[in-house]
């Protein structure tokens, strides 16, 4: 006789109007398997300092019996409400990052790491009940460690400073207008897919100098008219509730402004070939 396998639901997750019966079961499957992911170091992102799941579209089907859009939205919809940070991998699976997640275990004993056969992260395992905190309690090295929405939203700051070249005043304006490292992090992006495709466009159509034109590093003005058109755009997309698809609008916007901002950087040039013009003297 086979045993019945239960996982945890969290009745918080029942007052949520914004979540529907999927997206609840969905998070349920995603908690239970981080149980796992906990005992196991391979499932520790050093950057990140916490620990993720990983639950391909292909398994959440499976589990919950639905079309693979549906699972894509579900996704979608746990990460814009902050149930899930979605942290993306290049040649790997997409990792999960639970900033409510709590170990239960961890209030009674210490959970040891194992160092063997990690196959067991895939299955379903029994647990009792669930308890929601502001941040994610990990067991590191036999020590609790508390990650919270901060210390992921910092992450990603550093990122942007390291990486990116983002001046404060940018930073700033984005962290002020996230709700969560997720949206961050988002913000971030649109930035960066809108300045390649019109980086693109512009040596396209004969710009040398886009390349210049669209670097933080060697156009100073542009990152703060950024900071201020970012802030405008998000206020816009918080404000009117006419505005549906809030992304495609802020991207939209970003064309048009990085696409400016390659002409005026070409303006400023040739204005300075004239001024250095001299008359040669006969």
């Amino acid at each position: 006789m086979m045993m019945k396998q239960f996982i945890k639901f969290d009745v918080e997750l029942r007052n949520d109007d914004r979540l529907n019966n999927d997206s609840r079961l969905a998070y349920a499957y995603l908690y239970d398997r981080m149980q796992s992911s906990i005992k196991h170091r391979e499932f520790f992102d050093q950057k990140v300092n916490a620990y993720y799941v990983i639950y391909t579209v292909e398994e959440m089907i499976k589990d919950l019996g639905v079309s693979r859009n549906t699972v894509i939205n579900v996704y979608k919809k746990l990460a814009e409400l902050g149930y899930v940070i979605k942290k993306k991998v290049f040649n790997g699976a997409t990792r999960f990052f639970l900033p409510h997640f709590h170990d239960d275990s961890a209030d009674s004993k210490p959970s040891k790491v194992a160092s063997g056969n990690s196959n067991h992260i895939n299955s379903k395992h029994n647990t009792d009940k669930t308890a929601v905190t502001a941040g994610v309690n990990i067991n590191h090295q036999n020590k609790t460690v508390n990650i919270s929405e901060f210390d992921l939203m910092q992450n990603v700051v550093d990122g942007l400073k390291a990486k990116a070249a983002f001046e404060p005043d940018l930073i700033n304006t984005l962290v002020k207008y996230s709700e969560n490292a997720h949206c961050l992090y988002q913000y971030a992006q649109l930035i960066f897919k809108t300045k390649k495709a019109s980086l693109k466009r512009a040596l396209k159509h004969g710009y040398i100098e886009a390349r210049k034109a669209l670097y933080f590093e060697t156009n100073c003005h542009m990152q703060d008219n950024l900071a201020k058109t970012m802030r405008n755009l998000i206020i816009q997309t918080k404000t009117n509730h006419k505005i549906h698809n809030k992304t495609a609008y802020i991207a939209q916007a970003l064309y048009k402004f990085f696409d400016a901002a390659v002409l005026d950087y070409h303006d400023r040039m040739n204005m300075n070939v004239v001024k250095d013009f001299k008359i040669p003297i006969m």
